[in-house]
């Protein structure tokens, strides 16, 4: 016991001689600060703008108020454009042959083409008739002439059976000879008229002719060219009543309400009203490498010009966004679309209305919008005014650019 108190008191006395002897009498000095603010200002010092009541009157300001409401449940989801099950053909040669212009010349492709245009001609080798419409042509001139030469034997004879000098067996006989001319001149007429319908062209070509309305993808043959059978001359595709063809997981297809329309956005295209893609009841088709399955939509032909704002329209393998509508509601704080503004990097921001000519701007986070409303995540809570109409103004009088 005596000794460990005397290892105590050691101890004790060699800490109190070690204190002061390294005591001065002044504070150990800090290391300066890596980097100096100078004038430093937060965010919120920035955003509240006071506003006269004839500012507030000029700029003619409009409020609502951000509310809870019943939303139906949404999901992003990106989509291809596709020609529809038909849509897109390849055209072969019929027959082996030499090509040639039909009409004003072959179009190139990427040119707009319509249904029943003439794109070749096609001259086929080794027809064992060369020209079938002047062979029936030929056959239809010779028909009418023996029809003519029967009817005016039935003539000449009728007139020598009233004389006595003939016998009715012979007119009967001439009768029967009118009627088999006559059968045999319209059958001539009737495959003439066949041939004028046929795709064969003057001279026994063929007219090689586009199946469907829509743009010339490619053309594979050029005038002047010998092909063989089947050969492919051009492809055609399909620009009107495009469908939208979107992949989703297998486990995320069945929370899809493909009852519903969905809204289809072109990637870069300028805001506008929504763009309405119907639920179409597309080919069974999946991947069994992504786990995906696959649904459709059709785009409304006056939908298609509407995506893009420069008039052009959607191209059959371009992608686009697709919101699609999901099964059941959730409720979701909304705001007008209206009061959002939108700074230099996208960042989006509310101007909340804290009296007749305070304005704070709030930065709030966007889950989605549809239409005419804003589905906030976080940044203000319900019962918050904000400014709708004038927001615009308020963001540029507050950067320096405003009224």
């Amino acid at each position: 016991m005596i000794a460990r108190a005397l290892v105590h008191a050691l101890t004790l006395a060699f800490a109190v001689a070690s204190a002061a002897c390294g005591d001065d009498g002044k504070a150990p000095a800090k290391s300066p600060a890596p980097a100096a603010i100078a004038n430093p200002v937060t965010e919120g010092s920035l955003t509240t703008l006071t506003l006269t009541p004839e500012a507030v009157q000029r700029l003619g300001l409009e409020m609502a108020t951000a509310a809870i409401e019943t939303v139906s449940r949404t999901r992003s989801a990106g989509g291809e454009v596709i020609a529809p099950p038909g849509g897109a053909m390849t055209v072969t040669a019929p027959t082996a042959g030499t090509l040639q212009a039909a009409g004003g010349g072959v179009p190139r492709a990427g040119s707009r083409v319509t249904r029943g245009q003439a794109i070749f001609s096609l001259f086929a080798l080794q027809s064992p008739e060369r020209n079938v419409r002047l062979e029936s042509e030929r056959d239809a001139a010779a028909a009418e002439a023996e029809l003519t030469l029967a009817a005016q034997r039935v003539q000449r004879l009728e007139r020598l059976l009233a004389d006595g000098a003939t016998s009715a067996r012979a007119v009967d006989e001439a009768r029967a000879q009118q009627k088999v001319a006559e059968a045999t001149a319209a059958a001539t007429r009737a495959r003439t008229r066949e041939l004028g319908n046929s795709p064969a062209g003057t001279g026994g070509g063929l007219i090689v002719r586009s199946p469907l309305d829509g743009v010339l993808h490619s053309v594979s043959a050029a005038p002047g060219q010998t092909v063989a059978a089947s050969a492919p001359l051009f492809d055609v595709v399909q620009t009107e009543g495009l469908w939208v063809r979107v992949q989703l997981f297998v486990g995320e297809r069945h929370s899809v309400d493909t009852s519903k329309p969905a809204t289809v956005v072109g990637l870069g295209a300028a805001t506008g009203p929504p763009l309405i893609a119907l639920p179409m009841a597309g080919p069974p088709s999946a991947d069994p490498a992504t786990a995906t399955s696959d649904i459709f939509y059709a785009l409304q032909s006056p939908v298609v010009h509407a995506l893009h704002s420069a008039g052009g329209t959607v191209r059959p393998g371009e992608r686009v966004s697709v919101l699609l509508p999901l099964t059941g509601s959730e409720q979701s704080l909304v705001v007008p679309t209206a009061a959002v503004v939108y700074d230099l990097n996208g960042g989006a921001w509310v101007y909340e209305a804290t009296g007749a000519t305070k304005f704070v701007r709030r930065r709030i986070e966007i889950r989605s919008q549809t239409g005419d409303r804003t589905l906030v995540t976080r940044g203000i809570e319900a019962g918050t005014k904000v400014v709708t109409a004038g927001a615009a103004e308020l963001f540029g009088t507050e950067f320096g650019a405003g009224k």
